[in-house]
């Protein structure tokens, strides 16, 4: 394990104040800015500039090398923006507590508003060109063949796109489309009361989200019962008031569906990512003509809980707790390198210097944001944020950061400016297929039987609850706007029966729901306010697996393809980009491939349990 040093908290212990750590465990910060007064003349910079961005506006069909300028003015702003709007957020995220730094990032976040409102007439002035003339604007500038892909994004919105007057009103109705989202997220935030139940130790608890989920997979079935009984009956009581609000959200999405002239909601939400609908529906139909392997999971819960009845409330137990290990941060810099070597040296030392060249912060000290992430931008380094706890989970954690951040510099490596980013439909792929490369290498190196099971049932439960759960959540919001787009109103009746019915196909008949309680589950999940934002966990975790697969089992050329998914960021569209792994979404291949290794581990963990 990794030594005790000054800079290392003890755990449980004061929190330490971020100069008592070493500076190993800290990101550096410094090779965007030296100091905040150079931060300070980017900023200068950039406000300055604004007024010409504006006056840019009209200039578009004069001349191809018009259009080249404004593209290059835009981005060369945008690049300063990023700049200086990352670096004041992860300062700020340092020690919350400095309200000098507070004020900073609120400060360039205003400016970020400023740029938008500056530039906010581009997309428009762009598709009022006829297409005539846009072709020969790019015909006369040979500049703007890199831009290609970039016009050709916005120039797809063109048939959804009213005219100016009718836009101003969208966007003006726009405040209030978020209503129903703004209304469930102050209740789910702020005013929700999960009442008190008794824990384990005999103690009266209040009953909090984070407790509710510890104790939903702790070993006490009792307190699991209660904390269950507790949380969803504290929905309960509002519910005719939270299916209102829920059908004021699917009414909002069908009225910008139908008024942007889509032919349905799924298609106005997947128009941005140029998403065919085919792909959503394939993982919905493929998952439910394999339940059969989710539901041997339950069966094997059923055996290994040694319960005649399994309740909803025992699902997100651990099946072998006693398996259960950690590494220290520095043991964890070792495994994850090693288990990344299937992407080869280049990746892998990549990855080394990354973790010796200030990419991560890594210790929780007092003040600082909590959680994890990854960041930075196309002029910086990639970043990680870590609140590092000595927990197995913090491990996959950090091998899923690793894989943004390795996305981020491998497409900023391979790209210009423009195609320097990449959406979320393909950014989780890359942050997943380091998590399944992680987790296949400590199943094959791990001897020891228990720890090989926890493993497993790790596993496990990491497909279930981002593939089969997430689809099962996109089913019912599929559902649910088709009732809204036949004109129906949505209430609790239909909504919990609806539920009801999906949540116990999905998990077949060894589980029993709550007759009451269990369909209100739709009632707490905020996702649903997204507009089909959930499919995409889903699919993204079956492209990982997919390709994952293919790299563990194959040699350069499938390592090769998949890099090249990386190295591409939006300079093509993500479905697109993930066939450059041989990997087709709008197919049944990418689910099936997650049912398969789903099947494998269930027949791991069933003949290690009959070898006793």
């Amino acid at each position: 394990m990794l030594e005790k040093h000054d800079s290392t908290p003890e755990p449980g212990g004061d929190l330490l104040e971020r100069p008592a750590v070493d500076d190993k465990y800290k990101w550096r910060l410094d090779l965007i800015f030296p100091d905040w007064d150079s931060w300070e003349e980017a900023y200068k910079t950039l406000e300055e500039g604004l007024p010409a961005l504006a006056g840019r506006q009209g200039t578009l069909d004069r001349s191809g090398q018009d259009l080249l300028q404004t593209i290059e003015a835009m981005h060369t702003a945008q690049r300063l923006l990023e700049k200086t709007y990352v670096f004041a957020g992860m300062k700020s995220d340092e020690d919350t507590r400095l309200g000098e730094n507070t004020a900073r990032k609120g400060r360039i976040g205003s400016l970020a508003v400023g740029f938008s409102e500056a530039v906010s007439w581009f997309d428009s002035e762009l598709l009022a060109l006829e297409p005539d003339r846009l072709a020969e604007l790019l015909a006369e500038e040979p500049g703007l063949e890199m831009y290609a892909h970039f016009i050709d994004n916005i120039q797809r919105a063109r048939k959804h796109t009213l005219p100016a007057e009718q836009e101003a009103l969208l966007a003006g109705a726009g405040l209030m489309a978020r209503g129903a989202s703004e209304v469930f997220n102050a209740f789910d935030n702020a005013d929700l009361e999960l009442g008190a139940i008794v824990d384990k130790d005999g103690e009266m608890v209040t009953l909090t989200k984070g407790r509710y989920y510890k104790f939903l997979k702790g070993t006490d079935r009792r307190v699991r019962k209660d904390a269950f009984e507790s949380f969803l009956g504290a929905y309960g009581k509002l519910k005719n008031t939270l299916a209102a609000n829920m059908d004021a959200n699917v009414k909002n999405h069908v009225f910008f569906a139908r008024t942007r002239g889509h032919e349905g909601t799924l298609e106005a939400s997947l128009h941005p990512d140029a998403v065919p609908p085919k792909v959503f529906h394939s993982l919905i139909e493929t998952i439910s003509e394999n339940f059969e392997t989710l539901h041997r999971y339950t069966v094997l819960k059923k055996r290994v809980l040694q319960l005649d009845d399994l309740k909803e409330y025992d699902l997100a137990v651990a099946l072998f707790p006693e398996g259960e290990f950690k590494f220290s941060y520095d043991e964890a810099c070792d495994v994850v390198v090693k288990a990344f070597a299937p992407l080869g040296p280049d990746y892998v030392q990549e990855v080394s210097k990354g973790i010796a060249g200030g990419w991560i912060d890594v210790h929780e000290t007092a003040g600082k944001r909590s959680g994890g992430y990854s960041n930075g931008v196309y002029d910086t380094q990639p970043y990680i944020l870590l609140n590092w706890s000595e927990q197995l989970g913090d491990t996959f954690t950090f091998a899923h950061e690793l894989g943004h951040s390795m996305h981020s510099w491998l497409a900023v490596n391979n790209q210009p400016f423009v195609y320097g980013s990449y959406p979320i439909f393909t950014a989780e792929v890359a942050s997943t297929f380091n998590e399944l490369l992680l987790m296949d290498h400590l199943i094959k190196s791990s001897e020891d039987r228990q720890r090989k099971l926890f493993l497993l049932d790790h596993h496990l439960a990491q497909i279930n609850n981002t593939v089969f759960r997430q689809t099962m959540f996109a089913e019912f919001e599929y559902r649910i706007h088709q009732m809204g787009e036949a004109g129906e109103t949505l209430t609790a009746d239909s909504l919990g029966a609806l539920y009801q019915e999906i949540l116990s196909r999905y998990w077949g008949k060894e589980v029993e729901f709550h007759p009451t309680l269990s369909p209100l589950t739709w009632s707490r999940i905020p996702h649903f306010f997204y507009n089909y934002y959930v499919y995409q966990y889903a699919t993204a975790y079956s492209a990982a697996v997919a390709l994952s697969r293919k790299v563990l089992a194959g040699g350069e050329t499938d390592r090769e393809q998949y890099l090249s998914i990386l190295r591409s960021g939006c300079s093509r569209y993500p479905v697109e980009t993930v066939g450059l792994g041989g990997v087709d979404m709008a197919t049944s291949g990418p689910m099936k491939d997650v049912v398969t290794l789903f099947g494998s581990l269930l027949d791991q963990v069933e003949n290690l349990l009959d070898e006793e």
